[in-house]
């Protein structure tokens, strides 16, 4: 509880909501980055937050908790990394601090093999769309199944984007 204590010490919301790149209008709103929205509805307070969108609120360790989609504790080592803090370095944040780090390398590995695969089916794709409708009396059926496969790439992945 210490370190959460002095990061809102150290810290104010807005500072913290600039950092991860939202700039506050002249009434202090920001659009919400919780839900979908066309006008800003997310105040900005000095310790706090609250959106009148969709309800979500509290101070800035729960906004990078919500935003990263991480826990408090992971917040609270990551707004002391991104704000170079160094406020502690005991056994229980180290432990949370490699957690951090752990979750991060998974993400990124992740990542990579997204990406990988998703380049292979462009790959695919790009060979699909070289198959040209048949003249009369060629194959048309495997035409089709060469149709039906690229509508799928192109729905499912090309359209949709899950690392988002």
């Amino acid at each position: 509880m210490k370190i959460y204590n002095e990061i809102k010490e150290h810290l104010t919301m807005k500072r913290v909501v600039q950092r991860y790149g939202f700039e506050p209008d002249r009434s202090d709103f920001i659009l919400c980055p919780f839900h979908n929205e066309k006008t800003a509805s997310l105040k900005i307070y000095d310790k706090s937050f609250y959106c009148f969108g969709c309800g979500a609120g509290g101070d800035m360790i729960k906004f990078v908790s919500m935003l990263f989609k991480i826990g408090n504790s992971q917040a609270a080592v990551r707004l002391n990394e991104d704000f170079a803090l160094n406020l502690t370095d005991r056994k229980a944040d180290r432990s949370v601090y490699m957690n951090y780090v752990k979750q991060k390398a998974k993400e990124k590995t992740e990542l990579k093999a997204y990406r990988k695969e998703y380049l292979s089916k462009c790959d695919e794709a790009k060979a699909l769309r070289k198959i040209l409708p048949p003249k009369r009396g060629n194959n048309w059926l495997m035409y089709a199944g060469a149709q039906a496969r690229l509508d799928y790439l192109e729905n499912y992945w090309f359209v949709e984007n899950r690392w988002r």
